[in-house]
């Protein structure tokens, strides 16, 4: 694993256990880390959900994603951390054909035993359930298998956020049964159309799996409200799916920490004009851990250095002391 990965990994674990209340990881012993992997989480928090795997991996990854946040700016960004654009039809059909020239970087690294994370749905979703899956992950995995040596496997992820937008939560992250790609490519060699759709339905199967709503039904609001609250989040992931909706639940809110936001206003004051110009609320927690990420060190230099200049280095030290350590109890950082 490169140095410069390997740092990042650690930070971004550390920041995620600063951001979140609590983040549980089910089932990480069941990937193997001998073999070249193909990493399939569902997609409901942006650029957040990648952060959460990513960190939390026991192997390092190659990330595909969506090739609009790929700039002139941002490419070298991107390039460290090992991510690669794919292209949609919104994108225009004539890039369609360059996800050919990423699919054969693919392969190259399958080839070299490493693993890539890619979205099986496709595009990013509000709602704790799982939403039909593209063909493309299976097309890479099958088209993959049969110009590599090794046996690629799908390992699906589930990420079971308690709440989407708050920091005072707690995120499961539940790591699944791997699938062998090698008995999916008789299928696909008999029938394309056949084996493509054998191997989405099995990786749907083990998504479901891992997650605590696994599919919409008609009471998808009474059974999110009836689990996904405050008082559940000491209970197991096995004990979590086994909760029966209940219609006269009301979720318990989270209450915030005014010392943080007070000894913290101007990020704090940042973050808020942000995602408050933000429509689409599944970017709000991406955009307030990245900004946070940046915003706060440099809060507290800014401060650090203007009290020493007035009052010394140990009334400086304290009230910096006092406005790092206020930010994990307040469990949120806006809602």
């Amino acid at each position: 694993m490169p140095s410069f990965y390997s740092f990042l990994k650690v930070f971004f674990r550390l920041a995620l256990k600063c951001y979140f209340k609590k983040i549980e990881i089910v089932g990480i012993e069941k990937v193997p880390t001998d073999s070249p992997l193909l990493i399939t989480p569902n997609h409901q928090n942006a650029f957040l959900d990648a952060f959460l795997v990513g960190a939390f991996s026991p192997v390092p990854l190659h990330f595909l994603t969506r090739s609009d946040v790929f700039t002139w700016w941002s490419k070298p960004i991107m390039k460290l951390l090992n991510m690669m654009p794919v292209y949609r039809i919104r994108d225009g059909y004539s890039r369609l054909s360059e996800n050919e020239v990423i699919f054969e970087t693919c392969k190259e690294l399958f080839s070299k035993n490493k693993s890539i994370l890619m979205f099986a749905e496709g595009n990013h979703g509000e709602h704790h359930y799982l939403r039909p899956l593209t063909k493309g992950a299976a097309r890479l995995a099958i088209q993959s298998q049969q110009v590599i040596e090794s046996e690629l496997k799908v390992v699906p992820i589930g990420l079971n956020y308690f709440d989407h937008q708050a920091s005072n939560s707690k995120v499961i992250v539940v790591f699944g049964t791997p699938i062998p790609i090698s008995e999916f490519v008789d299928i696909y060699q008999q029938s394309s159309g056949l084996g493509l759709n054998a191997l989405r339905d099995e990786i749907t199967s083990g998504m479901k799996s891992t997650l605590i709503i696994p599919e919409q039904t008609d009471n998808y609001e009474a059974l999110r409200k009836t689990i996904l609250q405050k008082e559940n989040e000491d209970l197991t992931f096995e004990e979590l799916r086994n909760i029966k909706a209940s219609d006269s639940v009301v979720a318990e809110a989270r209450s915030g920490n005014w010392m943080a936001k007070i000894l913290n206003p101007l990020p704090f004051l940042v973050i808020w004009k942000v995602i408050s110009s933000v429509k689409d609320v599944v970017f709000h927690s991406s955009l307030k851990f990245a900004i946070g990420l940046i915003l706060f060190p440099l809060w507290w230099l800014l401060c650090f250095f203007i009290l020493l200049w007035f009052f010394g280095i140990i009334p400086a030290t304290i009230v910096v002391l006092l406005m790092i350590f206020s930010l994990p109890f307040s469990y949120r950082w806006l809602k």
